[in-house]
């Protein structure tokens, strides 16, 4: 029986298209950037690659993984298995450890500088009841790029998901104030969810720059210095391998090698066995783009003519283009 009073409840289509615009849409986008498990990590690693020959230990990220007991929270390797047609299927294998790493510079009008780019993968951003998140898919990356002036002092890092999304940057004491977008937050800033310093010291006297990443969505949701060799006790280090950036276009596969990107066709620059359906049912349509969260190459050997855009502005994708690096530092507002 029902109250006295009420009124059975019956919705239509229009209802039904209020409650998701209203409540499930929301919450998709509020997992997606900031993760859904209600329980405490059990488990935490901190993921060191090799210092790069020439490159100072404190310019190498070290990564602190959230919940690392769930394979999918792991940073992985990225791996061939063989379709039942004998076809190469592209993963990425969390059993092993790979950061990829290049060096790149570039010139402006204040000066040379120099990048230090880092880029890590995972298995996959999961789904289900239990974790609805956003960007949900196979295969997701994350890059680190350290900005170096010509005295080798760290003036800028850049955190970007290699879809181009979340994007986020802290300035160090080395760049002069000038070079700062106008109205820059002096404490703290907020990312879609998460809040970072908007401003780094530098990594000096054997410090490092940790980046901590959320359970699932393997989002940036810390960034502090920390002492390698003086780890919190319930932390696990593992050292990672480190291979150049090109790597990622030579997998092995039987007596062969294969790309993990595409190299021709519409998808040419992406990442194999990559798609984001959330992504492309709830954002492609208004982004004017029907591969929106889909990973993408990034130097390597990268000659494709995928836009790395990290706007979601259509009319601002070149602008954005984080392959173009002095001209997406000049449409966020950096005077480097």
């Amino acid at each position: 029986m029902r109250p006295s009073g009420s009124q059975p409840l019956h919705l239509n289509l229009r209802d039904l298209a209020r409650l998701f615009v209203c409540f499930l849409l929301p919450a998709l986008f509020l997992n997606g950037c900031a993760g859904t498990s209600s329980l405490p990590p059990s488990k935490t690693t901190a993921f060191s690659p090799p210092v790069p020959t020439g490159v100072d230990t404190g310019h190498v990220p070290i990564f602190v993984v959230e919940n690392s007991e769930q394979p999918y929270n792991l940073i992985g390797t990225p791996a061939t298995q063989r379709n039942p047609d004998g076809s190469p299927f592209i993963v990425v294998d969390p059993v092993a450890a790979t950061v990829y790493y290049e060096r790149d510079s570039f010139t402006t009008d204040q000066g040379r500088y120099r990048n230090e780019i880092y880029r890590i993968h995972h298995e996959r951003v999961p789904f289900g009841w239990g974790a609805l998140n956003l960007t949900a898919g196979t295969n997701p990356g994350l890059l680190v790029i350290y900005t170096l002036n010509e005295a080798d002092t760290v003036v800028l890092i850049t955190t970007v998901h290699t879809c181009g999304c979340y994007l986020a940057f802290l300035p160090t004491p080395a760049l002069p104030e000038d070079a700062y977008p106008a109205d820059w937050p002096q404490d703290r800033q907020w990312i879609y969810g998460h809040t970072l310093p908007s401003r780094m010291e530098l990594p000096e006297q054997g410090r490092q720059i940790a980046f901590t990443l959320a359970d699932q969505t393997h989002r940036v949701s810390e960034v502090s210095l920390i002492d390698p060799d003086n780890l919190p006790p319930a932390t696990e280090r593992v050292q990672t391998d480190l291979a150049p950036l090109s790597a990622l276009y030579r997998l092995p596969f039987g007596e062969t090698i294969v790309s993990f990107f595409e190299t021709d066709g519409p998808r040419s620059g992406y990442v194999k066995n990559n798609s984001k359906p959330l992504e492309r049912l709830l954002i492609g349509w208004w982004a004017l783009d029907f591969r929106v969260g889909e990973d993408k190459a990034y130097r390597g050997g990268d000659s494709s003519e995928t836009i790395f855009y990290t706007s979601l502005k259509f009319w601002a994708r070149e602008e954005s283009d984080l392959k173009d690096f002095p001209r997406f530092l000049a449409y966020w507002g950096w005077n480097l």
